[in-house]
């Protein structure tokens, strides 16, 4: 951001612009002499610069926040869950029961959702992909988060549950450990 402002006031006081409001004075004599000798060699390069448009060397206008929402509220929740999974997660090993198995299911997708959406807002902008492709991803994640979560409550209803799902999988053995002993 302050790179595109130092960069505006630059081409805002470029020589061309000095020149023309008359601000450097102190050497009238001398560069009176000058730019009489070199008035038109001056004349298309100045002409030319006119129909220039400054260049911005940011790739998108910088949005503010707005003053409606509560980012900061959204980020101390956030924080909590991160907080959360670490005793979550544990205790639903410890005790395997569906209530801590949804609550594990829940931290854990929704603590996912909010990172994919973090990549997807930063890296797939309106500016620069379009707002097809930005609302596109979008709601393909929320479409993705919503079908994960009800994934693993069906797995929690109709099945061993989530935890003893993750325990009988890491105790699934392979076919070189079962031949090496």
């Amino acid at each position: 951001m302050s790179m595109s402002l130092v960069m505006r006031g630059a081409l805002r006081c470029n020589a061309a612009n000095l020149v023309k409001s008359a601000r450097i004075t102190p050497l009238n004599a001398y560069s009176t002499i000058v730019a009489n000798s070199q008035r038109q060699a001056l004349v298309k390069p100045l002409a030319l610069a006119k129909n220039v448009t400054p260049v911005s060397l940011m790739s998108a206008p910088c949005r503010m926040a707005s003053s409606s929402s509560s980012h900061t509220a959204l980020w101390t929740l956030e924080r909590f869950v991160s907080a959360g999974l670490l005793a979550v997660i544990p205790a639903a090993f410890l005790a395997p029961s569906q209530v801590l198995d949804a609550l594990m299911a829940i931290s854990v997708v929704i603590h996912t959702h909010w990172g994919v959406e973090a990549m997807v807002v930063d890296y797939l902008r309106p500016q620069v992909v379009g707002n097809v492709v930005s609302k596109g991803a979008h709601a393909a994640l929320i479409v993705l988060s919503v079908a994960t979560l009800g994934g693993l409550f069906y797995f929690i209803k109709n099945d061993v549950g989530l935890a003893n799902g993750i325990k009988r999988f890491w105790a699934i053995k392979g076919k070189d450990s079962s031949q090496q002993n």
